[in-house]
């Protein structure tokens, strides 16, 4: 199973609101780290995809954007706005001051999550029994992932740059969806997809604008990201001007390499706002992009 990892802002809810009644819910359950204090656009989310069965991930205890620096369980308050939702509460493990198996102990008995984003080595194997899912690093040992049931597998593989002009045509991404079965006590797997794990509020000026696509090489299996960019810059002015330009680029290499990307919903959207010529905003090209790489993966878990 496939638990892509977002974090809550607008476009990402968006984004797999609009996947959700078009991907099987046995291979997606995506993972959600709230960042925003309004947590309404996160309930509707949870309620919208509820509907076709699929069940989130919820990080209750979120370390970025508006609950930065904050000691928070936000568990009690995301029942309190709508007590119907049905949705894993998860634990991110932050340090080790924490008495962490309390909190568990207190969520429901067989639906929680433990959630580790740095070093397993450090937290106590027996807080893992506690947990129905277990989201570990990617490149945790095998030694290590032996003490614990019930282990997803986190990986950062997009190769992600300062600047968009610094980006080449393609770069490496990930093969995880490909081995990920062969590790112990493995159940699925999970990326934070075509963002990276480094988080940032804005993506500040756009002197160059680049689009992402995921694809899955036909012979290696390796999934690679194809970058689209815009002419190089020395002023963020006409964002829509540079999104024109990277979309051209983009649709041209897509219908002189047919085979390459798979036609999904994503791609579609591509289409629309090439043959519309309609610049939606940079929130929007991201939230199209992400679809793509989440569908992406779930087409070849399919198969």
């Amino acid at each position: 199973m496939y638990f892509p990892f977002i974090r809550g802002k607008q476009f990402e809810l968006v984004a797999i609101r609009e996947l959700a009644p078009k991907l099987p819910n046995y291979l997606f359950k995506p993972i959600v780290e709230p960042v925003r204090e309004n947590l309404l656009p996160l309930v509707k989310t949870i309620k919208s995809i509820n509907e076709f069965n699929i069940k989130p991930i919820i990080i209750i205890n979120p370390s970025l954007g508006d609950f930065k620096s904050k000691n928070i369980n936000l568990y009690p308050r995301l029942l309190s706005l709508d007590n119907s939702l049905n949705f894993t509460p998860c634990i991110q493990i932050q340090d080790g001051i924490v008495d962490y198996s309390i909190i568990l102990q207190e969520l429901p008995k067989n639906d929680k999550a433990i959630f580790v984003p740095d070093i397993v080595e450090d937290v106590n194997p027996a807080i893992f029994s506690l947990s129905n899912f277990n989201i570990v690093p990617a490149d945790s040992s095998d030694s290590e992932i032996e003490k614990i049931n019930n282990i997803v597998l986190l990986d950062d593989p997009f190769q992600k740059k300062s600047r968009n002009a610094d980006y080449r045509d393609r770069s490496k991404f990930s093969s995880l969806h490909t081995n990920y079965s062969f590790r112990p006590n493995t159940i699925g797997f999970s990326d934070y997809n075509i963002v990276g794990s480094e988080y940032s509020e804005s993506g500040g000026p756009a002197y160059v604008v680049t689009i992402h696509l995921s694809y899955i090489d036909k012979e290696s299996q390796q999934m690679f990201v194809r970058h689209f960019s815009s002419s190089p810059s020395n002023s963020p002015a006409n964002p829509g001007g540079k999104f024109e330009e990277a979309l051209n680029n983009a649709i041209h290499f897509i219908d002189k390499n047919p085979s390459i990307f798979d036609d999904t919903f994503g791609i579609e959207e591509l289409r629309r706002l090439h043959i519309t010529e309609h610049f939606p905003g940079l929130g929007l090209v991201k939230k199209i992009t992400v679809q793509h790489h989440i569908e992406t993966i779930c087409n070849y878990l399919k198969k």
